[in-house]
C-alpha cells in the first residue's frame, strides 16, 4: 500500500497523470492550444459529470481507496479518459475524414481501446477491512458480457465521446465561420451541458439498450447495439477517410504510440495480476487495433514518400 492505496492503483494515478500531462504538452505546441486545451478539460469535466451519475444511479461504484477523486470518481479513470479521447481525435483529423464523421470514428476507437483497460482494472481486486474491491465496481445485471462486464459499458463510452465531439464540432464549425473568438472559449463548455443532457436521454437509453422495445439491462439487446454502433463507426471511419496528409513524427507519434502504450499496459498488469480471464480478450483486440493503427502510419508514410 502507498498511501493506503494499492500498489497497482497507486501506478494506474502516476501514468494516468503522466499521459495527461503530455497530452497538455503537445496542445501547447499546435495550433489553436487554447481551444483544445478547453475542449480537453471540458470533456474531462464531462465525463467526471457522467461517470458521478452513474455511481449515484447505483450502476457501479469506484473505490474511494484512491489519491485523487473527483466526487466520487478518481481522477486517474478521468485523465485516461481525456488522453485516450485526444489522441483518437488527433488520428481522425489527421486521416481527414470529414466534420461529421469525425464524432464517429473518434467514438468507436474510444470503445476499442477501453475494451482492453476495463478488464485490467475491474479485476484489480484487493482487501479493505475484509471487503474485496476493483478500481471499480458493477452491479451485475446478467452474467457474460465483455469479460463479465456489461456489453452497454462499451457503447455507453462511444456514445459519451460520439456525444461530445459532435459539440466540438458544431463550436468549432461555428467558430471558424463567424470569427468571433467568444464563441471559441464558449462552444466546450456549452458541450459539457449538451453532452450530458443526451447521455440521460430517451436517446441514448435507445443506443444503449433499445428502449423501449427492450427492458434496461438485456443482454441480446445490448449486445446487438453494441455491434451496430461498431458496423456504422467502423463503416464511416473506413468510407470517409482520405489519408492524403503524410506522416509527421514531431507531431503524430502521440496517436500511435500512446494507444499501444496503453493495450501493452494492460496486457503487463493483467500478467503481474493474475486476471487471466482478460489475457485473450486484450491480445485479441489489441492485435486489431494495432493492425488499424499500421494500416494508417503505412498510408501516411506512403504520402510521405511521394
Amino acid at each position: 500500500m502507498i498511501f493506503d492505496t494499492p500498489i497497482s492503483w497507486f501506478l494506474n494515478e502516476i501514468i494516468a497523470s503522466i499521459l495527461f500531462i503530455i497530452c497538455i504538452v503537445h496542445i501547447l505546441k499546435g495550433k489553436n492550444a487554447i481551444h483544445r486545451m478547453l475542449e480537453l478539460f471540458c470533456y474531462v469535466l464531462t465525463a467526471g459529470i457522467f461517470e458521478n451519475i452513474g455511481v449515484w444511479a447505483g450502476i457501479y461504484d469506484y473505490s474511494v481507496n484512491r489519491i485523487m477523486m473527483f466526487g466520487k470518481v478518481p481522477f486517474a479513470i478521468l485523465f485516461i479518459e481525456g488522453a485516450i479521447v485526444y489522441f483518437v481525435m488527433l488520428l481522425m483529423e489527421r486521416i481527414n475524414v470529414p466534420y461529421w464523421a469525425l464524432p464517429f470514428g473518434a467514438g468507436v476507437l474510444a470503445s476499442i481501446q477501453d475494451m482492453t483497460l476495463d478488464p485490467s482494472s475491474v479485476f484489480d481486486i484487493h482487501n479493505f477491512s475484509g471487503s474485496l474491491e476493483g478500481q471499480w465496481n458493477w452491479v451485475k445485471y446478467y452474467e457474460g458480457g465483455f469479460v463479465d462486464i456489461p456489453f452497454f459499458n462499451f457503447s455507453g463510452w462511444l456514445t459519451m465521446v460520439l456525444f461530445f465531439m459532435m459539440c466540438v464540432q458544431v463550436g468549432r464549425y461555428l467558430y471558424y465561420k463567424y470569427q468571433k473568438e467568444w464563441i471559441g472559449y464558449v462552444y466546450p463548455f456549452v458541450s459539457i451541458l449538451v453532452t450530458v443532457i443526451l447521455l440521460a436521454s430517451p436517446i441514448n437509453q435507445f443506443l444503449l439498450y433499445m428502449v423501449p422495445f427492450f427492458k434496461m439491462n438485456t443482454k441480446t439487446a445490448e449486445l446487438f447495439m453494441l455491434c451496430f454502433h461498431y458496423i456504422v463507426c467502423f463503416f464511416i471511419m473506413f468510407k470517409f477517410a482520405k489519408y492524403d496528409q503524410p506522416y509527421d513524427k514531431k507531431r503524430d507519434r502521440l496517436m500511435f504510440l500512446m494507444p499501444i502504450f496503453l493495450h501493452i499496459y494492460a496486457f503487463i498488469n493483467s500478467i503481474v495480476l493474475g486476471i487471466t480471464k482478460a489475457m485473450l480478450p486484450i491480445i485479441v483486440v489489441t492485435l486489431l487495433h494495432c493492425t488499424y493503427l499500421f494500416f494508417v502510419y503505412k498510408k501516411m508514410k506512403k504520402v510521405a514518400n511521394k
